[in-house]
């Protein structure tokens, strides 16, 4: 494995601005950066806050346990009893087969990080991996994505059950997870290693009962060796540890939606555009009613209420509930990062960029309970290159950057043109001329006779260069079928490396890379120093 890095410019305005700190973002984040000083300065504020150790890690013991967790999981729960330690956090959907690459990017940066941090503070520092299982968006993590027709095509798994329920609560249909996973991996193709790993998802698809499950138990046997520990936002049992929290968001929950507001406006203020939607009397929190996650509103008069007032609920019995049925609450992006900071001593937050933007307009809510916002650190971010992908860039004299800065077509375009048998440009271009000359004194004469014959000239001519276009349109595409083979290396570059224009680790998912080359380049990559310096990694398998 070789890795190479290069600046790439984040197409999100705000995470941009963050990681190139410029002014302009500065003041909207409690640290400046993860310096040395700033994880000194860290370290301290954590040490100054009480913690649940304890009922932490009983939980996260009892929750690791069930997918058969590694020791070196178990012994890093055991380190956050330690009042001297602290937690390397990030989170992510839970999508089938571990979602896009940017799933296995951030693993691998929390593990990094807290190895790093570990060594460089002399305390233990543990990596925690959030799985967002409180989230109800189904469709965002039903599917993946398998390559057809030179590009990106959903393969999605549909729901059980209509209802609007968290991911962690879904339960799902497990045999038919197996057949859509058959199916996937036929569209991924056969190797050596596709035996033995579909042989795997299946087994761990029919032993789950939900995605979560499912997700939660990849994620273990990907990483357990390295020490990563996993928590389900959406489950029961965590719920329970959060009802203090709970209660103070439900007792200042206007002055919550008010810092939010004001965040967003100094965002707004500053010319960023506003990375989550306001809307007017937000609760921030959502209710279970009939195994549907409802988000909350406040009235004029202090009371809750769903959307289409499904459920109308007083402060009062809010308050009640969160005391004695926690696992009937869920939070939203305002306050789960709030939720997150009171159970865990969080050192730093491994963010991508759509969280680097919205917690940019979280400072005041976080100040609200008496917290400092957590140094953020941006993901690692990542592109794998395959030897064959190598040879095609060898071949059309690409380079990777070329690719992700500004994508194939306009380098297809130009290889074309240098190697394309016949120009036919010239002959074209001066065709077109000579027709417009023929044609204005066949129009002088045309008008001669009848001025109002100057509309059916305009539209007679534009016809016959129409006729030349669609000539010249044909001989181009006669010729660039014979050059078909090696015009399609730019296409198949685009495809795997920059899929619609998009960064290859939002779109392809790590299972079509393991079912190519095992599991190891996974290991020999988390093995492998990295440095979190903003460039853009490159990864060569083969």
């Amino acid at each position: 494995m070789r890795i190479d890095e290069f600046p790439l410019q984040d197409k999100n305005q705000i995470a941009a601005s963050y990681s190139a700190a410029d002014p302009s973002v500065e003041n909207l984040y409690d640290y400046n950066g993860f310096t040395a000083e700033m994880m000194e300065q860290r370290i301290s504020d954590i040490g100054s806050r009480e913690y649940e150790r304890e009922k932490l890690a009983n939980y996260l013991s009892d929750y690791n346990f069930q997918f058969s967790c590694s020791k070196q999981t178990l012994t890093n729960i055991e380190k956050l009893r330690n009042p001297k330690s602290a937690a390397v956090i990030g989170g992510q959907q839970a999508g089938l087969l571990t979602g896009p690459l940017l799933t296995i990017h951030k693993c691998i940066s929390i593990i990094q990080f807290a190895c790093i941090q570990e060594r460089q503070l002399g305390v233990p520092v543990v990596p925690v991996f959030w799985i967002a299982g409180e989230d109800h968006d189904y469709d965002e993590i039903n599917h993946v994505n398998v390559e057809r027709n030179g590009g990106p095509k959903k393969r999605s798994l549909p729901p059980v059950s209509p209802l609007k329920t968290s991911a962690t609560l879904m339960e799902w249909d497990s045999v038919k997870a197996a057949e859509w996973a058959e199916s996937v991996f036929r569209e991924f193709g056969e190797t050596e290693f596709t035996k033995e790993v579909l042989s795997k998802v299946k087994e761990i698809f029919k032993s789950s009962k939900t995605a979560v499950h499912s997700f939660a138990q990849f994620i273990t046997d990907l990483f357990g060796e390295y020490g990563l520990v996993l928590v389900d936002s959406g489950e029961p049992h965590f719920k329970r540890l959060q009802t203090e929290t709970l209660e103070k968001m439900i007792l200042r929950n206007k002055e919550v939606d008010e810092a939010f507001a004001a965040g967003i406006g100094q965002l707004t203020g500053r010319g960023f555009s506003a990375p989550v939607e306001l809307q007017e009397n937000n609760a921030h929190m959502f209710i279970y009613q009939n195994e549907e996650r409802l988000l909350l509103f406040r009235d004029d008069s202090g009371n809750f209420l769903s959307k289409n007032e499904e459920v109308t609920i007083t402060s009062e019995q809010l308050m009640a509930n969160a005391k004695e049925k926690p696992e009937l609450f869920s939070n939203n992006v305002v306050t789960r990062p709030v939720m997150q900071e009171s159970l865990f001593p969080v050192l730093a937050f491994i963010a991508g960029s759509g969280e680097i933007a919205y917690w940019s307009a979280l400072k005041e809510v976080f100040h609200l309970f008496g917290f400092k916002m957590p140094p953020l650190v941006p993901r690692l971010s990542m592109t794998i290159v395959t030897g064959k992908n190598e040879k095609q860039l060898k071949e059309t004299g690409l380079k990777v950057e070329d690719v992700l800065r500004e994508g194939t077509e306009v380098h297809k375009q130009s290889w074309y043109e240098t190697h394309k048998p016949i120009d036919t440009k010239g002959v074209y271009t001066e065709t077109l001329t000579k027709i417009e000359a023929a044609h204005t004194e066949l129009k002088t004469l045309a008008l001669t006779i009848d001025p109002s014959l100057k509309r059916l000239s305009d539209i007679n001519l534009n016809r016959i260069k129409n006729e030349v276009d669609y000539l010249h349109t044909k001989m181009e595409r006669a010729m660039k079928k014979e050059l078909k083979e090696p015009l399609a290396l730019f296409d198949h570059l685009q495809c795997d490396l920059a899929p619609d224009g998009v960064l290859q680790e939002r779109v392809w998912n790590a299972f079509s890379y393991i079912n190519r080359y095992g599991t190891d380049w996974i290991k020999q990559l988390t093995e492998q120093p990295l440095e979190f310096n903003g460039k853009h990694k490159l990864v060569y398998v083969r």
